[in-house]
């Protein structure tokens, strides 16, 4: 069985790409406490659109889809589950929620990401919350609708002394603090994936320890702005890195840097997004439709009401209706398309 070794990273080489990443992501992170006081109503808005994003995208990655109607209601508990996509979005929704509010007092032990499993799965028939029975593989499949095998788990057998194995040495250098944090989460997430511990559930899970990890270690980007929905508009590379950095893992062969680069940048990204709402509400003290124009004047290309909502989560949507007709009258812009499915471009 695949040893894990992480005191080893604690000489690890790491390319200068890498670098440069942990280094703006830390930059970023010593900007947290200054937007909490600056901007506190704008960060709780923010981080009511990021839960329900979070929610769409990572159960969306997985082909789980249902309308943006009944997501409100099942983000707000105000509806009767009616399938097993509503099941299984709403117990992601207890997760997450979960991990939001008391991730400082969630150890990473395997016997914890069993329950955080099984609370996933609380509302559907499937059992959460126990190791794979049968050995998995992680396959793809091409566009001529062939298939192949892409990577092969470690096995059922296995499996539950690997998750043993990985969790222990991940609290161990957690505890000693002599990793590069960024680096450790990242080479976990990596491993829980090639692992693969699951019959189901594998991608959300790794998405929700992601989440976790980062809270323990004081980035809280993902409270804010959703790293779920980055990674769902970027699943190509989100994939194709995992498959790079899966090859000779069970030796210990592999390149780690492919995956912890893509994820590295995720967070990069998402820091960005916050800072550039952030920026945008602190730039702008004449008032929310001031920051609505600072919003369509930086956009390119086409743009919806939604993209204002959430970029602009505190405003009104009557004065995000009213600055579009303002636009519109003054001919700066104008609408493709009728109602829900209207996309708005500068002319």
């Amino acid at each position: 069985m695949r040893t894990f070794q992480y005191d080893n990273l604690k000489q690890l080489m790491m390319p200068m790409e890498t670098v440069n990443l942990i280094a703006k992501i830390n930059e970023y992170k010593g900007k947290q406490e200054l937007y909490k006081q600056q901007a506190p109503k704008i960060l709780e808005a923010l981080r009511d659109v990021a839960v329900i994003q979070s929610t769409k995208a990572s159960n969306a990655i997985e082909g789980i889809v249902i309308t943006d109607s009944r997501l409100k209601s099942i983000m707000k508990n105000d509806t009767n589950l009616q399938d097993r996509s509503e099941g299984e979005i709403a117990g992601y929704r207890d997760v997450l929620q979960l991990i939001h509010s008391s991730f400082d007092a969630i150890p990473l032990r395997d016997s914890v990401i069993l329950q955080l499993h099984k609370e996933m799965y609380r509302y559907i028939a499937i059992e959460g919350g126990t190791w794979k029975n049968v050995d998995n593989v992680i396959s793809e499949t091409f566009s001529d609708g062939t298939k192949r095998i892409r990577f092969e788990p470690v096995s059922a057998f296995e499996t539950p002394r690997a998750m043993e194995k990985v969790c222990d040495e991940l609290r161990e250098r957690m505890a000693k603090q002599d990793v590069e944090p960024l680096i450790l989460l990242s080479v976990f997430i990596l491993d829980f994936l090639s692992i693969h511990p699951f019959n189901d559930g594998n991608g959300r899970m790794a998405r929700l320890l992601t989440l976790l990890l980062l809270y323990q270690f004081g980035f809280e980007v993902g409270r804010y702005i959703s790293l779920e929905k980055i990674i769902e508009e970027s699943k190509e590379a989100y994939y194709e890195t995992l498959r790079k950095s899966s090859v000779g893992w069970h030796d210990g062969t592999n390149n780690i840097f492919p995956w912890v680069n893509y994820l590295l940048g995720t967070f990069v990204a998402a820091y960005k997004d916050l800072e550039s709402r952030v920026g945008v509400i602190e730039s702008q003290k004449g008032g929310k439709s001031q920051r609505v124009h600072a919003f369509i004047d930086k956009k390119i290309g086409y743009f919806t009401k939604s993209d204002i909502r959430n970029a602009c989560p505190d405003v009104s949507e009557a004065t995000i209706n009213r600055v579009l007709s303002e636009l519109k009258e003054q001919h700066l812009i104008e609408s493709v398309g009728l109602g829900r499915n209207a996309k708005w471009k500068k002319k």
